[in-house]
């Protein structure tokens, strides 16, 4: 009899002990940002594969990487990945393989397209593009609107000549970066962004804005400085109850900040 009650306690204790570990080691659960700033930085692979399974947050910046190590696919977790500012000239369709990834920063690489296994991340919330001058940017735009999750896309410093009115594809996005990239034209379709709250179309060739852009109710911040702008639409009065900055100056080199980014600046 005792040993039935020993035996059951253990059980139980076992039982409890694991729902424990569960909640306290959970796979395969999104982080919030502020979560994930909490989580350690890894900045090499091997650190990271002592234990990947706790793996969230890798830094790669400025690295020297010509390309991916395979391993980072081990990463079931990852959710913060900074490749940035490395001559990476491709990116493997096993991107797809990092379900829970939240943050991508392919900025400053040499990569030329996109795979088109990257509109398999379901989860991913922030794609840095910033200064990827070699980037065929209507190809990687045809697989970037299919991340109906995206919330900040940032892509100043890539050419195109006019912002495709498959944008309001995008309908979760809040941030649009499209400074220095040699725009001519905005679609109209940019008023289909409803949840946008900062749009950066500063240092381009514009000559005019979309009446449409007043249809962005919740927009809180507009740069359209450094352009050929000799007026602006009398829509942009629909947008005076939450606009607290409308740039116009004409000599700003850079402008704003992530909306959230896992990397502070003192990490990256």
């Amino acid at each position: 009899m005792t040993f039935c009650k020993t035996y059951t306690l253990k059980l139980i204790f076992l039982i409890f002990f694991c729902i424990f570990a569960k909640n306290l080691f959970p796979q395969g659960k999104l982080l919030s940002l502020q979560e994930l700033q909490k989580q350690k930085l890894y900045k090499s692979i091997d650190e990271a594969l002592q234990d990947p399974a706790i793996v969230y947050r890798l830094n790669f910046q400025s690295s020297g990487l010509t390309e991916l190590p395979a391993e980072i696919f081990q990463l079931k977790n990852l959710q913060s990945l900074n490749l940035s500012n490395n001559p990476i000239t491709f990116l493997p369709g096993e991107i797809s393989e990092l379900k829970n990834l939240q943050w991508l920063n392919l900025a400053g690489t040499n990569i030329t397209s996109l795979p088109q296994e990257i509109s398999r991340l379901e989860n991913l919330i922030s794609l840095n593009l910033n200064d990827m001058t070699s980037l065929n940017i209507t190809d990687a735009l045809n697989k970037i609107f299919f991340l109906n999750n995206l919330k900040e896309l940032n892509m100043n410093s890539v050419y195109m000549m006019s912002l495709p009115p498959q944008i309001k594809k995008l309908k979760s996005l809040e941030k649009l970066t499209l400074m220095k990239c040699g725009l001519a034209d905005v679609t109209k379709e940019i008023g289909s962004l409803k949840n946008l709250r900062y749009l950066d179309l500063s240092f381009n060739e514009l000559t005019t804005i979309p009446p449409e852009i007043g249809k962005l109710k919740l927009l809180l911040e507009l740069y359209v400085g450094g352009n050929q702008l000799t007026r602006l639409p009398d829509d942009i009065k629909d947008l005076k109850e939450n606009l607290s900055i409308l740039g116009l100056a004409s000599d700003q080199s850079e402008s704003g900040s992530f909306i959230g980014n896992p990397m502070s600046r003192d990490e990256a």
